[in-house]
């Protein structure tokens, strides 16, 4: 590696651990990987509690988000609160809205379809190429030859270490299920995966229209899809009373400033407390880190965040480690560390887009025609009213 190339990867480096990126990355992390446990844990339970998982999370989302986003009028009857004015078009979140609750819905829904963790992880691990193919064919984004081989890269690195971590239970787990179920399971996943590369690009034009407002979007993209959960009512009644039927856990503090607590919770409650609340973290992290990179970037980290999923489960879990995760391991962050150069390498020797002063002449020499003539029917106005 050249001495150039050394001081880019530090700079990068760097950068990547000081300030926001270090929070950002911290909640990215720390908040999606106890979330798949959480998940995990509730799943296998109650495989099709999807609905009830997806509404908890954009309930706790939206009240966590509500205070902030308020503020209070004076009334005939008093102060009355409304809603702060938008930074962004109500229409901008509305589309954003639909397509995130339809990503979220799906991947939730296919695990009641025969679709285990590591299954799931693999297919959004496709997002990395959906988001490209996205960008290419709609935005018309054009990628550097080096990006596309890193991106392949990084995509195949999780499926084979994801693959690999499978192992024998998981073989033993997939011989008696219905091939019928796991086919629609699928379907929901592939369909999933590309309206969230969708989803990324939007986000990423929005932010780069209206400024990175990400904080009202965390907030909107939940609460506008709150009326949508009407649809599947019945089946969220249905999941709540199966959690609770769950083995009791007691839960007791003894306070010294307060009166002690003693209550027994079922235990599928507990799990699904932890989940929301690592959505909330994990959400936060990527809508943040939306505003700050690109929608490609945005993959390419939650990529190696699935990694990092896989390689805790394995330790605490007590997996075998197999030949084929370490080469997975190595492809991901290769690819990663590839995609990086690459895109510095592309922003840095990118053409320049100079202005034509001819063109800028030009246009000074309108709008000063422009001010003239109103300032001239200004004048003839007022003179006109003067007559009268």
């Amino acid at each position: 590696m050249s001495d150039s190339g050394r001081t880019k990867l530090v700079t990068a480096a760097a950068h990547m651990l000081t300030g926001d990126w270090l929070a950002v990355l911290s909640l990215i992390f720390f908040g999606c990987c106890s979330n798949v446990f959480a998940l995990e844990s509730l799943v296998r339970e109650v495989p099709k509690c999807g609905n009830l998982i997806t509404f908890g999370q954009f309930v706790f989302i939206t009240a966590t988000g509500l205070p902030s986003h308020i503020h209070t009028v004076p009334g005939r009857f008093g102060w009355i609160p409304r809603l702060r004015p938008r930074k962004v078009p109500l229409y901008r979140w509305a589309v954003m809205v639909g397509l995130y609750f339809c990503v979220s819905v799906l991947n939730n829904l296919a695990l009641g379809y025969d679709v285990s963790i590591p299954l799931h992880i693999v297919f959004r691990s496709a997002g990395l190429i959906a988001n490209m193919a996205c960008g290419f064919v709609v935005m018309r984004k054009r990628y550097a030859v080096k990006q596309v081989v890193a991106v392949v890269m990084v995509s195949v690195g999780v499926v084979v270490a994801t693959l690999a971590s499978v192992g024998d239970r998981g073989q033993k787990d997939e011989g008696g299920r219905s091939s019928n179920e796991s086919v629609i399971g699928i379907a929901l996943l592939s369909v999933g995966v590309f309206l969230a590369a969708m989803l990324g690009l939007y986000q990423e034009t929005t932010y780069r229209m209206y400024g990175k407002h990400w904080q009202e979007g965390l907030f909107y993209n939940h609460a506008l899809a709150l009326p949508m959960f009407i649809l599947f009512y019945r089946d969220i009644l249905s999941q709540i009373q199966a959690l609770s039927l769950s083995p009791p856990v007691r839960l007791s503090l003894d306070g010294r400033y307060f009166s002690s607590i003693d209550v027994s919770v079922p235990r599928l409650w507990i799990s699904l407390v932890l989940n929301v609340l690592s959505q909330l973290v994990c959400v936060s992290g990527v809508h943040r880190f939306t505003s700050m990179s690109s929608s490609l970037t945005l993959n390419v980290v939650l990529n190696v965040r699935k990694l990092v999923s896989l390689v805790l489960s394995v330790v605490l879990f007590k997996n075998a480690v197999t030949g084929g995760m370490v080469v997975g391991c190595g492809m991901v962050f290769a690819g990663t560390f590839a995609y990086s150069q690459a895109a510095s390498s592309a922003s840095g020797s990118g053409p320049k887009v100079k202005e034509d002063p001819q063109v800028q002449v030009r246009l000074d020499e309108g709008i000063a025609a422009d001010t003239t003539s109103i300032s001239k029917q200004s004048g003839a106005m007022r003179r006109r009213q003067t007559a009268k």
